[in-house]
């Protein structure tokens, strides 16, 4: 328990130390932990520490130990870095190189799944009013193929996204995100009005898969749309 006497100061030099090493910002932390961000800054300012519940969570995000954690001082070298005495066996792959793949792999869906619902629509505006297979014959295939293309995309986003533990809500917007692309359309005539409203409920199912996308990979947890929606742009840095 001589651990626990450590000052404050010290322990909040080490778990900012930590966190920054891992390459996750407060906000992302407190993600992770069910926590206020305010939490997160005041442990790290010395004005209040964690309880011994969240230092386990704590150096379960750190990949290193209770003791390990309180025993950090200025000149100690972070959990994390090279200097760690951790096992190179349990050294996890940095944190902030797979927030970066994650980021990208979001930007990507969403990148996709604009795509589908614009080429979507084109195939349906002209499968109903334009084509003609004398003169463009290929203008159907193309966009056709392209929507495919996306759609088996996405898929394969969604198998890492259900290996990481996701829902099966992403992908059954995504499913409706199809339907407002083709089917519908079709079945009621693919009026200007008609493509509007498919266009805005498909707009709609593209951001609410990718929040729902974007939170399991980057922040381990089911879509909270009320936190999520305080900060959109994904939890900037903070010190």
């Amino acid at each position: 328990m001589a651990s626990l006497r450590k000052p404050t100061c010290d322990l909040g030099q080490a778990l900012r130390a930590a966190r920054r090493s891992r390459g996750l910002t407060q906000g992302q932390l407190a993600i992770r932990l069910g926590v206020t961000r305010q939490a997160i800054s005041k442990w790290e300012q010395g004005q209040s520490q964690p309880d011994l519940c969240n230092l386990r969570r704590l150096a379960e995000v750190y990949g290193c130990t209770v003791d390990e954690l309180l025993g950090t001082s200025a000149h100690d070298p972070a959990p994390g870095t090279p200097g760690d005495p951790i096992p190179s066996t349990e050294i996890t792959p940095s944190e902030g190189a797979r927030i970066m793949r994650d980021r990208s792999l979001v930007w990507k869906h969403a990148l996709v799944s604009g795509c589908l619902l614009g080429f979507g629509l084109a195939a349906t505006d002209t499968l109903w009013h334009a084509y003609d297979p004398a003169t463009t014959p290929w203008l159907l295939f193309v966009y056709c193929a392209v929507a495919l293309l996306c759609t088996a995309k996405l898929f394969g986003y969604y198998a890492e996204f259900c290996q990481r533990g996701g829902t099966r809500l992403a992908p059954a917007l995504t499913c409706a995100l199809i339907a407002f692309a083709s089917v519908v359309p079709l079945v009621f005539g693919a009026s200007p009005t008609v493509m509007a409203l498919c266009a805005l409920a498909g707009f709609a199912c593209i951001v609410c898969a990718n929040r729902i996308f974007a939170w399991r990979l980057l922040y381990q947890r089911a879509w909270d749309p009320r936190e999520d929606f305080r900060d959109p742009w994904g939890r900037k840095r903070h010190a």
